[in-house]
């Protein structure tokens, strides 16, 4: 890889996936204590106690305001790297970050729970952005043999933040402390900004927004580390000049039918309809192995559900995201060459049985206390080097790039609705009928590995061209891409 290439790798990283480990764990260490602080300003404020019930209410609230803000961040980012471009857009939701975790650290001493909530949303509206972002850029600029490594390295720096967040955690959690565990983000975001400045834009951007060949084509070589007269300059960019005009004409069209299940089709739009509904269900079979689900919540299991000390639940935490750390390596190093559909369907294998796992030792009890600790880092491990890592680029791998941008988009905002939904309601449904709220990870989790399984094509070191030959062939329809 280019320096280029591994500067902005590290920098959509830093924005992107550390953010959203981040951002998903910071209120599973302290978790104990920000509830009691939400309580204790009710009752300065009102002279009322809230139930638990209603406790419980609010602090899903809290928790989804991370799906939530990210999913209008997903919409906003088709049009913002439009106008922005890729680099532009990059920078400005890095400036959305700051706010976000100053107000989330000034909520205790402004003794407002409110701000916590403000807070959130503006971090997670950024970070949503750079999801969308980070994933189109990438497609855009690696190399066709180094793609796979790319994508994945976004599941590794979110594993990062998330050991980060939960190594913080440790110290932080207590009724005083727990505020600063939001502050160390600011530092990174700034370096970031600077990294961006070193980088030149995604040369599709270039010629989306204002058509200048020889701009992208400096562009290009710089990410390709060739000089820019190189023949494969040239052809990727006769490639993406046609694929920008065809975008620019079709960009309604791309929102409109891509993802509509009705209406008369052709062929061709009939298998590029087939690709994206597989990429709707990839992401959305994640989602539904619980492993962001039980990561946001991995205290809370534990100490609740497996009958650990608050203490034990948060050492666990915390050497799961150490492990995960190694797990995340994986992807890196083995997609393009095992491929995705291997790591995809495994982990989903695994996901299975280690469900099963963690329910009957939670229903038998604390005889099997190790048992379900070890079936539980088991979710959580094995997303990490398979469907979570494949999850996050696999998409972006089935849509001709004339409608990338649009359908990842839409894509993430799928995912970020379905997360929406299983993370408001795990913890309150948690709290009532205890273990049995796994059932909600299991039974999906067991229909999505038969579907891709039986459906997903292999993208390695392929091109999307190929990848959509291979879907008609699969229909048997009698339509080419290539």
């Amino acid at each position: 890889p280019t320096l280029s290439i591994c500067i902005l790798s590290v920098a959509l990283c830093v924005t992107g996936g550390f953010q959203q480990g981040y951002i998903a764990s910071v209120l599973n260490p302290p978790y104990v204590f920000i509830e009691a602080f939400i309580n204790e300003t009710v009752t300065e404020r009102f002279g009322v106690v809230m139930s638990d019930d209603v406790l419980n209410t609010v602090w899903s609230f809290l928790n989804v305001m991370f799906p939530v803000a990210s999913i209008v961040g997903q919409f906003l980012a088709a049009w913002m790297c439009k106008r922005f471009g890729r680099k532009g857009t990059a920078i400005i939701t890095c400036v959305l970050y700051l706010p976000g975790t100053i107000m989330s650290s000034l909520s205790y001493p402004a003794r407002s729970f409110e701000m916590l909530f403000i807070g959130r949303f503006l971090w997670s509206l950024g970070n949503g952005i750079n999801a969308v972002n980070a994933t189109v850029w990438i497609v855009e600029c690696a190399p066709t043999s180094i793609r796979g490594a790319m994508g994945a390295m976004q599941e590794f720096s979110m594993a990062i933040g998330s050991l980060v967040c939960q190594a913080l955690g440790v110290p932080f959690s207590n009724a005083t402390l727990w505020p600063w565990i939001f502050a160390p983000n600011a530092p990174l975001v700034l370096l970031s900004i600077g990294l961006f400045w070193l980088v030149p834009d995604s040369p599709v951007s270039i010629l989306e927004r204002g058509g200048n060949i020889e701009q992208a084509r400096a562009s290009l070589a710089k990410y390709y580390g060739v000089a820019p007269d190189a023949p494969e300059i040239d052809r990727e960019l006769n490639q993406d000049k046609k694929k920008s005009q065809e975008a620019s004409g079709n960009d309604d069209k791309g929102i409109l039918w891509i993802f509509n299940p009705f209406g008369k089709k052709e062929d061709r739009m009939r298998v590029i309809q087939q690709a994206a509904w597989l990429g709707v269900a990839v992401k959305i079979a994640y989602v539904f192995t619980g492993a962001r689900a039980l990561r946001a919540y991995s205290t809370f299991v534990l100490y609740e559900l497996s009958h650990f000390s608050l203490e034990g639940a948060n050492l666990i935490s915390l050497i799961i995201s150490l492990l995960r750390i190694p797990f995340t390596l994986v992807p890196v190093f083995f997609v393009d060459r095992l491929g995705r559909r291997p790591l995809m369907n495994w982990s989903l294998v695994v996901t299975v049985i280690s469900l099963i796992v963690l329910i009957v030792s939670i229903l038998v009890g604390d005889v099997m206390q190790i048992a379900s600790a070890i079936s539980f880092a088991a979710i959580l491990l094995v997303n990490a080097a398979g469907l979570g890592s494949v999850s996050r680029f696999y998409a972006a791998e089935l849509v001709p790039r004339s409608l990338l941008l649009n359908a990842v988009s839409i894509l993430a905002g799928f995912e970020a609705l379905t997360k929406i939904a299983v993370e408001f309601a795990f913890y309150p449904v948690a709290n009532v009928i205890g273990v049995y709220s796994m059932l909600m990870f299991l039974v999906p989790s067991v229909l999505f590995l038969v579907l891709i399984w039986a459906m997903c094509p292999e993208t390695s070191k392929r091109s999307v061209h190929q990848v959509l030959d291979d879907i008609a062939r699969r229909k048997n329809l009698k339509v080419s891409f290539t």
